[in-house]
């Protein structure tokens, strides 16, 4: 992305450069330069569509990251490389995309287009994944196929080494506990579990939840336990936003906020966070939550709806890419399921551009990740080419 503004400031120094020297353009009703034999009037001036990885072919069409324009078609540069996900790369070597785009090698390296597993640790094997070709996993720690493939551990266990007798077994995750149930046993948070509250067995009785560890009164949904009586904390003035939080004298709770009047959307008798503008939510008239592109930038959006924070499918994706750029503002999705290499396997992402008709200088596209190791990671990058986000350098959405 660092790469695309940069040119695209460049090109930006160039124009102003032109017009304050007064070179004088020919141009036609629309704009069109009046270009040399050979060349072509393009948005940032004439150029050679035969060689410009910028307008490879025609203006405004963007040759992918590593690779070149030749005879006016984009090519990588060595013909033993192909295209995935915008960059060019050898599927012989390169073991994120083994002998093919998203074949991943995990634990192991890629050499003739196949991989082959580290022989250390022992426990390396190579195991489906689905819709990819097999990858190489540590059978001793990876909970989708612990100590064998297909092998996936449970909600709340992690796959650990056997002390002997096997390569990898289930355990539970901290701060969990295996507690006895019926003829099984569960992994269990005893801090929140109401059957095994404190301790194993420990069952709250009917009409009481377990908090912190402790069996306690239970209150309605939207309700908060304070003082023995079940109070809404955002609309009560003795408890505004927290247990014996009182608001002033002449003042009203308003989303657990003391204020004296409220100048944002109200629903159900609450003063909501979203500005005016917004509409409450059908469920119970509830406030819509705020969800935020790019936070802590200086492209930072927020807008709200009815799901809530960190919310991650193709749905809320296009939510998301809508509130960067709208349909009515020429936003039109790109790839509903781009996969983009991750740390383990590809995540699938959304593709949006913007594409205003009359200026291709604010052409771009985001990739909006929503699954794997790179969901909630998103990236922009001027033109028509939609770059993947990465561990190392993406940006946010919520």
């Amino acid at each position: 992305m660092a790469g695309s503004l940069l040119r695209s400031a460049a090109r930006l120094g160039w124009l102003v450069a032109l017009v304050a020297a007064g070179v004088a353009a020919s141009c036609t009703s629309n704009s069109t330069m009046s270009c040399p034999t050979g060349q072509s009037s393009c948005a940032q001036g004439c150029t050679d569509t035969r060689t410009d990885p910028l307008h490879c072919g025609a203006c405004g069409i963007t040759c992918n990251a590593g690779s070149a324009c030749v005879a006016g078609i984009c090519t990588c540069p060595s013909p033993s490389d192909i295209s995935c996900f915008g960059v060019c790369v050898d599927s012989r070597t390169d073991a994120a995309n083994c002998g093919g785009c998203g074949n991943t090698c995990g634990q192991g390296w890629c050499g003739g287009g196949a991989c082959t597993c580290n022989s250390s640790p022992p426990t390396v094997q190579f195991c489906p994944n689905d819709p990819h070709t097999p990858t190489c996993v540590d059978i001793a720690t990876n909970p989708y196929n612990c100590n064998g493939c297909g092998l996936a551990c449970g909600t709340g266990y992690a796959c650990a080494p056997c002390a002997a007798g096997c390569a990898g077994q289930c355990v539970c995750n901290p701060p969990r506990q295996v507690c006895p149930s019926g003829a099984k046993t569960v992994c269990t948070d005893t801090s929140s579990d109401p059957s095994n509250c404190g301790i194993c067995g420990n069952v709250c009785p009917a009409g009481q939840t377990c908090s912190a560890g402790t069996c306690q009164q239970t209150c309605a949904t939207g309700l908060t336990l304070c003082s023995g009586a079940c109070v809404d904390v955002k609309t009560d003035p003795a408890n505004c936003g927290s247990c014996g939080h009182a608001c002033g004298t002449g003042q009203n709770c308003s989303a657990g906020t003391c204020q004296s009047q409220c100048t944002t959307l109200t629903c159900n008798g609450a003063c909501c966070q979203a500005p005016l503008g917004n509409t409450c939510c059908p469920s119970a008239g509830a406030c819509p939550s705020q969800h935020k592109n790019f936070p802590g930038t200086s492209m930072e959006q927020a807008y709200y709806d009815c799901t809530l924070p960190a919310t991650y499918n193709a749905t809320t994706a296009q939510v998301a890419a809508q509130a960067w750029t709208p349909a009515s503002a020429y936003g039109k999705l790109i790839n509903l399921a781009q996969m983009c290499p991750g740390s383990t396997i590809a995540s699938r992402c959304l593709a949006w551009q913007r594409d205003p008709p009359l200026s291709s200088a604010e052409r771009a596209c985001a990739v909006f990740c929503y699954d794997e190791s790179l969901q909630g990671a998103v990236t922009v990058t001027l033109g028509n080419n939609c770059e993947c986000p990465t561990v190392l350098s993406h940006l946010d959405w919520y």
